[in-house]
């Protein structure tokens, strides 16, 4: 299956820590490719920035899907993702649908680390629009004015979730975050969640699904025609015997 994985701002950084982390993942069922957006917002952090997305990334996916069979979205406030659903009728995932979800179904009570303070509440509108909130305790985001990295920074506010709210899980809320999962996992002790991590799982596990329905089909058309050939020898058998006895 071809998935085509969409960053719809414009930051090319980015971009190409989504590639890094699409080469990691490799499996015999998904070719992934991933692009980013040139005219659109290098960050997204308000419904205004998310609605400037919208076209350049509709356009997008109707150029292509012809080429591709899955398409996600890899911002975690999974910018239009209804509409884009609707309006160009392909599959899509969103990479915040698919780890609060994912969070959820595992029953794991999470917080989300965001961005910045600026999409605190579009994350909780979000989380309630997926009816996830029940499962929600907290949305943080790292400390600007603290020292050291960012990946440092994230595990700090991680692990204040963690000590304030007793979550059992930590949603990274951010496609910029990847490959800080099992470091901040170690450093806090809680099971960390990426989403844009699990989003290739699913599309991984849909596209081994898909395969298996077909070879099942495959197995059960050979099977009748082994039944059929097996008739027809036995019908040849009989018919012989019968000539044998005139």
């Amino acid at each position: 299956m071809k998935v085509l994985l969409i960053n719809p701002n414009s930051n090319g950084n980015m971009t190409l820590s989504l590639r890094e982390l699409v080469e990691k993942f490799k499996t015999d069922y998904i070719d992934v490719t991933v692009v980013g957006m040139t005219d659109t917002p290098d960050f997204v952090g308000s419904q205004d920035t998310i609605d400037k997305t919208f076209d350049s990334v509709k356009k997008t996916i109707l150029e292509s899907k012809n080429n591709y069979d899955l398409f996600i979205l890899a911002c975690h406030l999974d910018p239009n993702l209804e509409r884009l659903r609707k309006d160009t009728k392909q599959t899509i995932l969103g990479i915040g649908e698919c780890s609060l979800l994912f969070s959820k179904m595992l029953g794991k009570t999470f917080s989300i680390i965001g961005s910045s303070e600026k999409t605190v509440n579009l994350k909780r509108d979000m989380t309630e629009r997926y009816g996830a909130l029940d499962m929600l305790d907290y949305i943080g985001y790292p400390d600007e004015d603290s020292s050291g990295d960012l990946v440092d920074k994230l595990a700090d506010a991680s692990g204040k979730a963690i000590k304030e709210y007793d979550s059992d899980a930590i949603v990274l809320g951010c496609a910029g975050f990847v490959d800080y999962d099992s470091y901040i996992e170690k450093k806090i002790g809680k099971e960390v969640i990426d989403g844009v991590v699990i989003s290739l799982i699913i599309a991984d596990g849909y596209a081994k699904y898909k395969s298996y329905k077909t070879k099942w089909s495959n197995v059960k058309d050979l099977s009748f025609l082994a039944s059929l050939l097996l008739l027809i020898c036995y019908r040849i058998i009989f018919l012989f015997f019968q000539r044998l006895k005139l």
